[in-house]
């Protein structure tokens, strides 16, 4: 139904409350409102699966405008592909691990798995790059799969730990020293071709004694430890 000018006999949209032709106030019969108001949502609102997906969907674009970008520029400059396919070669490694973090992040060993897969290829394409496939077999997959165990043993311990106190910091700290040992016996049969170790074993002494202390405070106190209350910060 129109409405109609009082002033000039003009018929008017249903939402208009004045005339277009001589300016006259009428009233609108539509009981919707003449501006729709335009909905937002608050990100801290969201979630947690929405939130992690819009941080999926942004980093997808980001990466993607990335490696689009550092193609063309090569392709511009250099007539070819040359320097460009470390870039895309690391964002598409880049895609899979969020992708992995994001659809994965409840299940443990199949993220560690998917992890340990994408980054031995990743690291296999960068030395075929390179016309060379012998570094990749005898000293970054070997010292990867090293990483990918000892994260996976302590992402289980943690897991299965009941009382989380300051014996997540020893174990994190015991982590990184078994990490220090297969770093430096690997890189020593990669170079000399003999097991040796040297400030690996410094460090792991060090540490040892560290979440000694940190385990001894923990187990003493028998209870979850709150770091703030305990170091009185």
């Amino acid at each position: 139904m129109m409405n109609i000018c009082k002033k000039c006999g003009v018929e008017l949209d249903i939402n208009m409350n004045y005339c277009p032709l001589c300016g006259y106030k009428t009233t609108a019969t539509s009981e919707e409102p003449l501006l729709t108001k335009i909905e937002t949502y608050d990100f801290q609102e969201l979630s947690d699966n929405q939130k992690r997906k819009v941080f999926w969907d942004l980093s997808l674009i980001v990466l993607l405008v990335g490696i689009f970008t550092s193609t063309i520029i090569d392709l511009i400059i250099n007539k070819n592909i040359t320097w460009s396919r470390y870039t895309i070669t690391v964002g598409i490694s880049l895609v899979i691990h969020i992708s992995l973090m994001v659809f994965l992040h409840t299940r443990v060993i199949s993220l560690l798995i998917s992890g340990f897969i994408t980054n031995s290829v990743l690291i296999v394409l960068l030395d075929l790059m390179n016309k060379s496939i012998d570094w990749a077999f005898t000293f970054g997959i070997p010292l990867l799969l090293a990483f990918y165990l000892v994260l996976l043993v302590v992402s289980l311990i943690i897991k299965k730990t009941k009382q989380k106190g300051v014996n997540i910091i020893a174990y994190i700290l015991l982590a990184i020293a078994a990490a220090g040992i297969c770093t430096e016996g690997i890189m020593s049969l990669h170079m000399h071709k003999t097991l040796t170790f040297h400030w690996s074993l410094i460090l792991l002494v060090c540490i040892v004694a560290i979440s000694a202390i940190l385990l001894f405070i923990h187990f003493r106190l028998k209870r979850a430890t709150d770091l703030r209350k305990f170091f009185h910060i």
